[in-house]
């Protein structure tokens, strides 16, 4: 990838007269037999349509338990894939949790967060208006997670095209930072992390980008607010959301994460990567576009550098952000001759979740250095001590609740390795993380369709007037005289 397509791929474009004003747009596929089977279905039983829209790779597997439960309780339902994610590594959980003949459309979207943003609006609403066509008296609810640009913008789109609000299952998610952050390097480690553990936290907006942006908008189109903690509640009632269209049901990953414990993969991680059967090592992920900046992300790579250097073992995964980040800064071959070292294992995402729990799971595993709002959740229910690499955490609750995870902020090389090294060389605070309380609960999936049946079963309405909220009147009252 060239120097200037990679920067842009991280922090976007400015558009030249040249440049076409319209990019090439892929069309969206439609399975119409599929389609009409479960709009006809939800036709005949009177019942609403849940369309749960993937985006990311983790949606695969967060998504697997509501799934799960809405086959189990006959909710119609179909999936939206954005196909945004195109290659067999990022979408191998459409076969890993059997996705595959519940995909009703394909949106094959491209491009950066602009052009994302605009296919998903225009390929949206077309989807929104085909469903009204045909159906016109069957209610379609999307259902969207958490904080990505599907998240967003598909909301959006199905309420300007149906007057339809949609369903944001891990609502509430609000980043904040320790007052102490301030201070990070003008007090000593253990006063960092008590004042974490301890110490008064702030809202902090602007991190993660977009999905802050992205969480905050998607609740403003989502008529049904699904909370993974209280705390995520209590942030939706501070900005003013109705409690009874709230609900704390725990975290999405719960369901999947529990199968992965149960169900082992075929092969082995230590099949593919004998290496991590020796010794313990520190799992390291970096994606986040506020991590690609240059401070940030030239001294993560120098903190690896300086842990391998100690002896430390590193499994470092390579993402796709990672990949365009070490192009750009020209910082390959630097973990290219890290590989030599037998502490340091280079490796690309893995495609398979239950990998990813397996090695959690293990003895192997001591840590993990990430910039992931998932993984936050993953070990505190694993029990396993995480270090979030950033500023802020949108997960703040595993920090001052749990105490199961620590903020690294990724300001210095000095910093990183001083804290890194200090937690994992800690045996009684790091065995104090791993037997932290788990915070996100058990079949939420269950949970979950349970709600949304009960508002199916009372025919609810997916989007109120101020007349409706305030039960004035409905306007399919009979005998009414104008």
């Amino acid at each position: 990838m060239a120097m200037k397509d990679a920067y842009e791929s991280m922090f976007g474009a400015e558009t030249t007269e040249e440049e076409k004003f319209m990019p090439n747009i892929l069309p969206l596929a439609l399975n119409k037999p599929f389609i009409k089977s479960v709009m006809e279905t939800a036709k005949k039983e009177n019942k609403w349509v849940l369309a749960f829209v993937i985006g990311t790779k983790p949606c695969f597997y967060k998504f697997y338990g509501s799934i799960v439960a809405a086959s189990k309780s006959k909710v119609p339902f179909f999936i939206i894939n954005s196909n945004q994610h195109y290659d067999d590594v990022l979408s191998h959980g459409i076969k890993e949790f059997n996705f595959m003949d519940k995909i009703a459309f394909n949106l094959s979207i491209r491009g950066d967060l602009a052009q994302k943003s605009a296919e998903l609006m225009i390929k949206v609403s077309w989807l929104a208006k085909y469903l009204k066509k045909n159906w016109p008296d069957v209610t379609v609810i999307p259902v969207v997670l958490g904080d990505t640009i599907m998240t967003s913008i598909v909301p959006a789109a199905w309420m300007f095209s149906r007057n339809e609000k949609a369903i944001q299952n891990e609502a509430g998610l609000r980043s904040m930072t320790p007052e102490v952050m301030k201070r990070y390097n003008k007090v000593d480690i253990e006063t960092f992390i008590d004042q974490q553990f301890y110490g008064k936290w702030v809202l902090m907006r602007n991190e993660p980008f977009p999905e802050q942006w992205d969480t905050y908008t998607s609740a403003a189109a989502s008529q049904y607010l699904f909370a993974p903690v209280e705390l995520n509640k209590e942030h939706l009632l501070r900005e003013g959301y109705p409690e009874n269209t709230i609900w704390t049901i725990g975290g999405a990953v719960v369901d999947a994460l529990e199968l992965k414990r149960k169900i082992k993969s075929e092969k082995s991680i230590f099949n593919i990567y004998p290496q991590l059967e020796n010794g313990q090592w520190i799992r390291v992920d970096i994606h986040r576009r506020e991590n690609l900046t240059p401070r940030r992300f030239k001294s993560i790579i120098a903190a690896l550098k300086e842990l391998v250097k100690k002896g430390h073992k590193i499994n470092f995964i390579e993402m796709s952000a990672t990949r365009t980040a070490l192009d750009f800064y020209r910082l390959r071959k630097e973990i290219e001759m890290l590989g030599k070292n037998k502490n340091f294992l280079h490796t690309s995402v893995w495609p398979e979740y239950g990998h990813v729990i397996e090695f959690f799971e293990s003895d192997k595993c001591i840590a993990a250095l990430t910039d992931s709002g998932g993984v936050q959740e993953e070990l505190n229910l694993i029990g396993k001590s995480c270090m979030t690499c950033r500023l802020t955490t949108d997960r703040p609750e595993t920090v001052f609740d749990a105490r199961s995870n620590i903020i690294v902020p990724p300001a210095s090389k000095d910093i990183i390795v001083d804290m890194v090294m200090h937690i994992v060389s800690n045996d009684k605070l790091r065995k104090n993380m791993e037997s932290a309380k788990p915070l996100y609960g058990k079949d939420v999936g269950k949970k979950f369709i349970s709600i949304v049946s009960g508002l199916i079963k009372k025919n609810d309405k997916p989007f109120k007037w101020a007349h409706d909220t305030l039960n004035l009147w409905r306007d399919d009252e009979k005998g009414v005289d104008y």
